[in-house]
């Protein structure tokens, strides 16, 4: 965004000048359409954003919404939905026409820029909220301090502060129908890679997603130990399953697509290898919808309960 202000437009930012060709002919040397996939991309971004909707109701319930966790879910839920709508929605469209940056420069420069954002905004909110969690169970008068009532709202600004640093400072990431994904460079001029170069993405995606991987893994131990506290080391076997497969599914898919979209920035990989990146970003702003409404028994209640299916049965909050 610092560049649209310095040099007033997208169009006459020098990296992204893509005077040279008109839309189509750019769309005609560099793109490829793509019309299946498209409509796969925007159907998977329109339905996950409909079934968000329920699910974010649920959580905005005054029982739900009073304690701090879910005030970081629903913050989470709405960065997804957000999300969704580039990675999905608008991928498909320009994967459908079969466009490239220059094909939609001002959509695309201001989408990379939202997507970017957004994506590295709901990487601190997972950490908030995996500290708000082992807070929560091991030390309950520091969550309190940290979490409690408003302070939520000051911790929230924390993700927005540092998803807005990667909107404004850095580079955009920039769409291509020729291999289905957004890379940081645009593809106008040839050999020219290290000029997009965004380190502050590769310290994201490498050490942020890692660490709260990390803490994942600590919030399971912290689990499985009041688990066995309250009901014994012969009960807890199922659940003890149940928390590690959510915990290690959320950390894989979000660590794979990191580390490949880091990758595939650098070097030339596989198209199947750079399709997986993309699918996984996709996943990581969609699977919580599949998370939450079949782990997490207060939220899939709710949303039974609001759809006419299941009536309300009294149930203790789980996360």
């Amino acid at each position: 965004m610092n560049n649209i202000i310095k040099y007033g437009s997208v169009e006459a930012i020098p990296l992204y000048n893509c005077s040279a060709h008109t839309p189509e002919e750019w769309s005609e040397l560099n793109g490829y359409k793509r019309p299946i996939a498209g409509i796969i991309d925007m159907t998977y971004g329109i339905l996950m954003n409909i079934v968000y909707i329920p699910i974010l109701a649920v959580m905005l319930e005054e029982e739900h919404f009073k304690m701090s966790c879910f005030k970081v879910m629903t913050f989470l839920g709405i960065v997804d939905m957000l999300a969704l709508w580039v990675n999905s929605i608008i991928t498909g469209f320009l994967a459908y026409q079969g466009a490239v940056y220059c094909s939609y420069p001002n959509l695309i420069y201001i989408s990379g820029m939202a997507g970017f954002g957004l994506w590295c905004c709901s990487c601190i909110i997972a950490m908030s909220l995996v500290i708000n969690r082992i807070l929560d169970l091991s030390k309950e008068s520091l969550c309190k301090l940290i979490f409690d009532g408003a302070k939520t709202y000051g911790v929230l600004t924390l993700p927005v502060i540092y998803g807005m640093y990667f909107v404004i400072f850095t580079t955009p990431i920039a769409f291509s129908s020729k291999h289905l994904t957004w890379f940081f460079n645009p593809l106008i001029f040839p050999n020219m890679t290290h000029e997009y170069t965004n380190l502050p993405h590769g310290f994201n995606n490498l050490f942020v997603v890692a660490f709260t991987c990390l803490m994942y893994a600590s919030f399971c131990c912290v689990v499985l130990e009041k688990v066995q506290e309250i009901e014994g080391p012969t009960k807890n076997n199922a659940l003890s399953k149940q928390i590690f497969f959510q915990s290690a599914l959320i950390c894989a898919v979000n660590q794979t697509a990191s580390v490949i979209y880091v990758i595939m920035n650098f070097i030339e990989v596989p198209l199947w290898l750079i399709m997986l990146g993309h699918m996984l970003w996709q996943t990581g702003h969609g699977a919580p919808v599949f998370i939450y409404l079949g782990l997490n028994r207060t939220i899939r209640n709710g949303v039974l309960r609001r759809l006419g299916v299941k009536t309300s049965v009294p149930v203790s909050p789980t996360v």
